[in-house]
């Protein structure tokens, strides 16, 4: 597929990183030479300087001939002049990235004016996420294919079956239902019968509906309901948080250390507490009672500060913690610091882009841990030469299948965690966990003779 991506900053660069993996032909266009530099050097793809909201440029980018242009600078006006631009011009599919309230709350007259496919938002995105989160806690991440059949949760283990020298093939799972990935201090991998579990992975369980809760008991405690929800930040991610949550159950509270700014979010806010409050310092912490909250997301535009905020709330008391945190460099170290989760601006985007990009070629896709997992629906059409062959034969690992694996098949109403010798059927639908890398190889399995 053919791509094209205008500006090559933090979201821009992991968007073109992502996609340049699964082969697409990507061509970036980032303004400052030396940032266009860095890409042309880091990454397998074709990079052009110059502004992207400039016609001639735009079309020295041959944009007429992408199948998806994503807007992606950091300025919302020139994203969207880009992407109208660009679909003027001939582009298939187009995506603005905009942060501003204006933009995201008229997002449907602007997708209708400017002829704009998509209008996202890395702060809304990431918010839902966090909001999500807090409905279901433990849960980092929930998908549903096959028309709600089969299910798809990712969650963190906190209790572990594979204790006292028992391995993944000692658990014994129920039809229907196979844990199939684990994500482990960064690195993700497809696991084995000689695979353990250890408490504070991430695993992700994919299968029958009716049967996937009982499993998720045996790798997460029982969580109580949360009611206190304490918010630090009253940026665009904060606020957006605070107004998804007040609308619910919660009890929210919102502390920003700037009071010209905590004026204006209380006009803002109909049932959430607006609080002049630092939430790096322990005393006022403290005095704002955190250990009774159930709660506590950081979620300035300031990385340190969400880090060491989220581990003073912990040691006060909060009883969870989530940070939101711009730099991938820091991502990986929050776990470690005692923080439950984090949530990342760029990656909440990209995981939507590529759902975007994929939407023709599979029936749903779920995207995990920064796009290092791939977990695609397809529905297996009659002239599909995968029609007949084994699984062991189809996904050989030197066909570049190294990386992929058939996790359910649905065929009728019936769910089936396949062993190799089983043979895909037509009217099957099948759900596959695919490395990027792989992704490409496992499509082709499925394109029509």
């Amino acid at each position: 597929m053919n791509i094209c991506i205008a500006g090559g900053g933090r979201v821009g660069f992991h968007l073109a990183r992502l996609l340049s993996v699964e082969n697409h032909d990507i061509t970036v266009i980032e303004r400052n030479p030396t940032r266009a530099e860095q890409v042309d050097f880091a990454l397998d793809v074709r990079t052009v300087t110059g502004s992207a909201s400039s016609v001639l440029l735009l079309n020295e980018a041959a944009v007429e001939e992408a199948d998806v242009f994503v807007a992606a600078t950091g300025s919302d006006e020139v994203n969207l002049i880009a992407a109208a631009t660009a679909k003027g011009l001939g582009a298939k599919q187009t995506v603005a990235r905009v942060d501003n309230p204006a933009y995201i709350e008229s997002n449907i007259l602007y997708e209708t004016v400017l002829g704009i496919d998509y209008l996202l938002s890395p702060d809304a995105l990431s918010a839902l996420d966090i909001a999500r989160y807090v409905e279901n806690p433990g849960m980092v991440a929930a998908e549903s294919f096959a028309r709600g059949v089969v299910k798809l949760q990712q969650i963190r283990v906190t209790k572990s079956p594979t204790t006292g020298g028992k391995c993944l093939r000692d658990v014994p799972m129920p039809p229907g239902v196979l844990l199939g990935v684990i994500s482990r201090k960064g690195v993700t991998l497809i696991p084995n019968g000689e695979s353990i579990v250890e408490p504070g992975d991430l695993v992700t369980l994919i299968g029958q509906r009716e049967r996937i809760d009982s499993v998720k008991a045996m790798f997460h405690g029982t969580e109580p309901q949360l009611d206190r929800i304490v918010i630090m930040g009253g940026d665009s991610i904060g606020l957006h948080l605070a107004q998804m949550l007040e609308k619910g159950k919660y009890s929210v509270k919102l502390m920003d250390r700037n009071p010209d700014k905590c004026k204006t979010l209380s006009t803002k806010l109909e049932r959430a507490t607006v609080v002049c409050r630092d939430g790096t310092s322990r005393g006022e912490l403290e005095e704002e009672r955190i250990e009774d909250a159930d709660m506590f997301v950081a979620a300035t535009d300031d990385d340190e500060r969400n880090i060491m905020a989220g581990v003073l709330a912990k040691e006060v008391g909060a009883t969870r913690a989530i940070a939101v945190v711009h730099e991938p460099d820091f991502a990986s170290l929050v776990s470690k610091l005692g923080i439950d989760h984090v949530v990342t601006p760029r990656a909440s985007l990209a995981n939507r882009v590529l759902k975007l990009v994929h939407q023709e070629s599979v029936q749903s896709i779920a995207v995990l841990e920064e796009g290092q997992v791939e977990i695609i629906e397809i529905a297996v059409d009659g002239e599909t030469p995968i029609i007949g062959k084994s699984l062991r034969e189809a996904f050989e690992p030197r066909r570049g299948m190294r990386g992929a694996l058939v996790a359910s098949i649905l065929r009728g109403d019936q769910v089936i965690v396949p062993r190799g010798d089983d043979e895909i059927q037509a009217g099957d639908t099948i759900i596959v966990i695919a490395a990027p890398d792989s992704l490409d190889a496992v499509l082709k399995l499925f394109k029509k003779r």
